[in-house]
């Protein structure tokens, strides 16, 4: 699962597309499409809304930019990132780009590739827009969300960064760090980095969330409640009413198994993860949950036995088993896609109840 920034353009650790939740790509709020599986803050992503954010962070520059029908066509094609790419790259095979229009066509195919989930070709690039423009900036912080995405949170850290050496008060790049220094266990960084996004975008609610989060591997279950039960009513769903569970329950709270099962309630369809909230209930046992998990789409399969895997590794510890949890937290460090939050989640656990 991951998370989204409030504003023209938003970015969520959250990208983890419908299914977990996912790093973060270039979001536009008002282009979000919900599946029917996609977790709090994750949604299914269309080139579009990256476009639109591109277009606005890049203001006049890409409107001004006129070369050929294909460098227009790479920018401006909606919905369809291959096709937008064919033309990105005849653009600039033709050799007969400007260096700030190359750089722009560059940008364009790297955001295009990163909707693809191309990570690797997009950094290359992005690599391109630097050295054709240096000054483009959200080269930077596009390049920093495919690092991140990669699981390489210093270089996205770097990246981002260098956004905020020429604007300190870009509200993504510093939200996109904060949860960097997450990933990193650096959470005291990460708060900060919360606390200057909603400085520089007070309207930012949804950074409770993530700061919910940092203050939760940090051990202050109590003030994780208070932020989680924000982010929750803001926008409810399923996990982040396993969250507040979680954190309620590590907090004392006498109430957390009724909260969550009166919570998701309206949610609950019997899909996953209903088999976690009916064990936070306490109306399963752990090993059904682990076979609910199982679904003949591969992909959808791993995902959700990466989030059986720590949903279950977390109930264990709330029981204080951590010999029971540990197995469980390595096996969704080895199965969790690197941009969702349970990946996240799962390396703070570790940091706690692993011998060292």
């Amino acid at each position: 699962m991951k998370d989204v920034l409030d504003g023209t353009c938003s970015i969520y650790r959250i990208s983890r597309i419908a299914g977990t939740l996912a790093r973060c790509f270039f979001l536009s709020e008002d282009a979000f499409l919900s599946g029917p599986s996609a977790h709090p803050s994750v949604s299914i992503v269309t080139s579009r809304s990256i476009l639109l954010c591109a277009a606005l962070f890049l203001g006049p520059a890409i409107a001004a930019a006129q070369s050929g029908s294909d460098a227009e066509r790479c920018r401006t094609i909606a919905g369809n990132p291959d096709l937008a790419i064919q033309h990105c790259t005849r653009a600039i095979e033709s050799g007969k780009l400007p260096p700030r229009e190359l750089a722009l066509v560059h940008f364009s195919r790297g955001v295009e590739l990163t909707t693809k989930g191309e990570f690797d070709r997009a950094i290359t690039d992005f690599d391109a827009a630097l050295k054709a423009d240096s000054k483009l900036t959200e080269a930077h912080f596009n390049r920093g969300i495919a690092w991140a995405n990669k699981g390489e949170p210093d270089r996205a850290i770097a990246d981002f960064d260098a956004v905020l050496r020429g604007n300190p008060a870009h509200a993504d790049a510093l939200h996109s760090r904060g949860t960097e220094w997450m990933v990193k266990g650096d959470y005291l960084r990460a708060l900060a980095d919360f606390e200057a996004t909603l400085r520089a975008n007070p309207k930012a609610q949804d950074v409770s969330f993530p700061r919910g989060r940092a203050l939760f591997y940090s051990g202050e279950f109590a003030r994780a409640a208070a932020e989680f039960t924000k982010a929750h009513q803001a926008q409810p769903s399923d996990y982040t009413a396993l969250w507040l569970f979680l954190a309620r329950k590590h907090a004392g709270a006498a109430d957390a198994e009724a909260l969550v099962e009166r919570e998701t309630r309206a949610t609950r369809d019997g899909t996953w993860p209903s088999g976690v909230i009916a064990l936070y209930a306490g109306q399963a046992e752990p090993d059904p949950v682990m076979k609910s998990a199982d679904d003949r789409d591969p992909k959808k399969q791993t995902e959700q036995r990466c989030e059986a895997n720590f949903y279950i590794a977390h109930w264990h510890l709330l029981h204080k088993a951590h010999d029971r949890a540990l197995p469980l937290l390595e096996e969704a460090q080895r199965l969790c896609p690197r941009n969702v939050i349970e990946y996240e989640g799962t390396l703070a656990a570790l940091r706690q109840v692993k011998p060292r």
